[in-house]
């Protein structure tokens, strides 16, 4: 018998049309799945109900036209490119979950096939007659919402995985038993090859041309299901349910475009629309057509053309399937919401942010000039409103204005804290100017100079001895057992932390609203922190070792002892009141079943100092984001607030909402700070759960770089002073990241101006990645 060549084998299988017809549907289909999104007219996530067309306003569905060769859903959003779009997620996640199915099968089928009898072969008839027994459509909706439908395409793979392996493993026995008993298998035995080598050598390879044409027609029956699923509106992340007060109907949106979600969403408009429901219906229709033909036709090309892979090892079959799930998996990262908005980030114009920063810092400049008791908003709270209103964000008072006056209390350096020895007569053995600062989480009044014993303590529970306390714990508090704050035997208190961990020296201690009513409950005596070498210094003067006495204190003793140095403190810190301005608007979120679940965006303009990085990078990040988001016509599904910050304005926001809220609103936080110098790396610490590491997703999606933050004075955080006998608590409303660089030694100092900050590269990344986070969180 004459050997034919593998064209011959191939034109001798391809006689049938449907072979041919079913390859260049599957053909297509790749096409569309991996160039699509590329060739999309239009954005399929763009909302936009009304729209002007050949001058006139019309409300969505549109007809089909040159505009929209499709026409659109009832939302606005071009179906071509939803259909587009929808290919890949749509094909690629029914490819995804055919590959994992057919490898279950395989796995099952193999092994219950070769020892059948035995109890995994009993179990595994008993799983697929299980399965079997459960209608598909029910058993793969039951999967959906155990696993968690608003966890996306996981929960998909998963249930149409589940529901067809079991068929899959049914058909893998019947070839294995077949198999089994073959004299090629009966000779591997008797050179004695084990049961593994011989399954890898021999029947693995001679399963793989059923396999392949299996795949085709499962991955027909994978659509399939898809597409039922989404005709009973469950599809990927659930969507959400809205109600047309014209029509006094419910309605259902879908966020992540796929075809099964289009299906589910249009169908009832059949009537009125024929052609809304009739794009993806169609889509549906020819892919599992052609999934169909093309797995038919491939199993008589195997049986007609004599298609053996037996030389196909079973590494080499692993290698490949891992390629392609490798492959799928890049396409399906690709396909979702995040990816798109990704893109739609990355069109954050860093140098409007950088002309922003420009101008927010020659507003600092003006501040300086205006008198602190003049009337009405700031210069830059004028440029922020004006800035807003240029965005298109809706003002929050019913005026219309952006503004939100209230009274601040700023707090002022008059005297740089210096720390003196003296001895016996008075005068000063050691004076230290450096290694001593402010504490920026503790306010107090006081001014001039006082003199006091030096104490020392750690792991005390109370200490009633006056003088200068030198707490060894900086966290330690030391005030547990009696009345605060109108009651304190201390003179000062100097707080031992590592040098690095100092302040700046002329750094004011925000003053905390939650703890204190106001100035005449602040502290009148010095609160400071002292780096470990000063204190090296200090207890050196009277014999004593900080090493030794922290290492006690680490290993649980209590210290309490008198050093008898007099010590002297001289410091100046006062608060005023002064008028502030918070600035705030917003983008209205679509979604009215998530109107008590907004996003904040907040960043503060004015500290009472100049700063091109500190009062200038966050505000200037936030309204480009603003502008960014309008241009794209962006509309959230929760309300996204802008919020600039004066002195305090924080605290104000939390007390006195600008916008009507109730107790079970929830707040999610992202505040934008200091991002114009410092590390290459974006510094973020979370109040919350889960918001940290979402917005690291969120920065690798855009190649910037994270790390963790040590600490953070979170405005909606109540009693954050040193001084609270209680712990600090979250106000309930509120969760919330903060983003800032790290290393920025000169910020907040008259040396923090527009020319020594790094350029318009690190506005451009952290306003990228805080983009793509508030538009994933405004989303969800």
């Amino acid at each position: 018998m004459r050997t034919l060549t593998f064209w011959q084998r191939l034109g001798r299988a391809v006689r049938g049309y449907y072979f041919i017809i079913g390859s260049v549907l599957v053909a297509f289909l790749v096409l569309t799945a991996v160039l699509g999104p590329e060739v999309a007219p239009h954005n399929p996530f763009l909302v936009k109900p009304l729209q002007w067309i050949d001058g006139e306003l019309h409300k969505a569905p549109f007809l089909p036209g040159d505009l929209y060769p499709l026409g659109t859903d009832n939302l606005g959003r071009d179906q071509l490119s939803l259909l587009l779009f929808g290919a890949r997620t749509t094909l690629v996640m029914a490819f995804f979950a055919t590959v994992v199915r057919l490898l279950l099968g395989l796995v099952l089928g193999t092994i219950a096939g070769w020892w059948p009898g035995r109890p995994f072969d009993r179990a595994v008839t008993a799983l697929a007659e299980f399965l079997a027994a459960i209608p598909g459509l029910i058993l793969a909706m039951l999967v959906i919402f155990a696993v968690g439908i608003q966890r996306g395409q996981v929960a998909f793979i998963v249930a149409i995985s589940l529901v067809g392996c079991g068929e899959v493993a049914q058909i893998v026995r019947g070839h294995v038993l077949a198999i089994r008993n073959e004299l090629y298998i009966l000779a591997a035995r008797a050179v004695g090859l084990s049961p593994a080598g011989i399954l890898s050598r021999h029947v693995l390879p001679n399963l793989l041309a059923t396999f392949l044409a299996l795949a085709a027609l499962e991955m027909g029956s994978a659509l399939l299901l898809l597409g039922e699923l989404g005709f009973l509106h469950v599809f990927i992340g659930g969507g959400r349910v809205g109600v047309s007060e014209a029509a006094r109907e419910a309605y259902h949106y879908f966020d992540v475009p796929d075809w099964g979600a289009m299906l589910g969403s249009s169908w009832r408009w059949f009537r009125s629309y024929p052609w809304f429901p009739l794009a993806p219906a169609a889509a549906f229709f020819v892919s599992i057509l052609g999934f169909n033909l093309f797995g038919y036709g491939l199993q008589r090309f195997i049986e007609r053309g004599r298609f053996h892979p037996s030389g196909w090892s079973v590494l080499r079959f692993l290698l490949v399937v891992t390629l392609v799930l490798v492959g799928a998996r890049s396409l399906l990262l690709s396909t979702g919401v995040e990816a798109q908005f990704a893109e739609m980030a990355r069109q954050f114009d860093a140098n409007r942010a950088w002309d922003d920063v420009a101008q927010l810092a020659q507003a600092d400049v003006e501040a300086e000039e205006q008198p602190a008791s003049s009337d009405g908003p700031s210069w830059a709270a004028a440029y922020i409103a004006a800035q807003f209103d240029a965005a298109g964000l809706s003002p929050t008072t019913p005026d219309g204005s952006y503004f939100h006056s209230y009274t601040a209390l700023r707090g002022r350096v008059t005297a740089e804290p210096v720390v003196e020895v003296l001895d016996a007569a008075g005068r000063a053995q050691l004076r230290l100017t450096e290694g001593i600062s402010l504490d920026p989480w503790q306010a107090f009044y006081a001014e001039g100079s006082r003199e006091a014993e030096l104490l020392v303590g750690g792991n005390m529970s109370s200490m009633r001895d006056e003088g200068v306390l030198l707490a060894l714990d900086p966290d330690e508090n030391l005030f547990s057992t009696w009345s605060w704050p109108r009651v304190s035997p201390y003179d000062g208190i100097l707080r031992v932390v590592p040098d690095d961990r100092l302040a700046r020296k002329d750094q004011v201690p925000s003053f905390d609203h939650s703890s204190y009513l106001d100035i005449d409950y602040l502290p009148d005596f010095p609160n400071l922190l002292i780096g470990e070498s000063a204190a090296r210094q200090m207890l050196a003067q009277a014999g004593m070792d900080l090493e030794e006495l922290q290492a006690e204190m680490e290993v649980g003793e209590k210290i309490v002892l008198r050093t008898n140095l007099r010590v002297r403190l001289t410091v100046g810190l006062v608060y005023e009141e002064s008028p502030a301005t918070n600035v705030i608007g917003y983008i209205a979120g679509m979604d009215l079943g998530s109107r008590g679940e907004r996003v904040l965006v907040a960043a503060t303009y004015g500290q009472g100092y100049p700063g091109a990085d500190e009062n200038a990078s966050g505000v200037a990040a936030m309204l480009e984001m603003a502008r960014l988001l309008q241009e794209l016509e962006f509309i959230p599904k929760r309300t996204i607030a802008f919020a600039a910050f004066d002195e305090g304005g924080g605290s104000r926001f939390v007390n006195s909402p600008a916008m009507p809220t109730t107790r079970s609103d929830v707040w999610t936080t992202v505040i934008l700070h200091g991002l114009g110098a410092g590390e290459t790396q974006l510094a973020r610490l979370e109040a919350g759960s889960g918001l940290a590491r979402a917005f690291d997703q969120s920065a690798r999606r855009l190649g910037v770089r994270t790390r963790e933050l040590d600490a953070w004075q979170f405005f909606f955080i109540a009693n954050g002073s040193r001084l609270s006998w209680d712990e600090p608590v979250v106000n309930k409303s509120y969760q919330g990241v903060v983003v800032t660089r790290l290393g920025d030694d000169l910020s907040g100092t008259p040396a923090d101006t527009v020319d020594r900050l790094d350029g318009p590269q690190p506005l451009a990344e952290a306003g990228r990645a805080a983009t793509h986070y508030v538009m994933v969180l405004s989303s969800r």
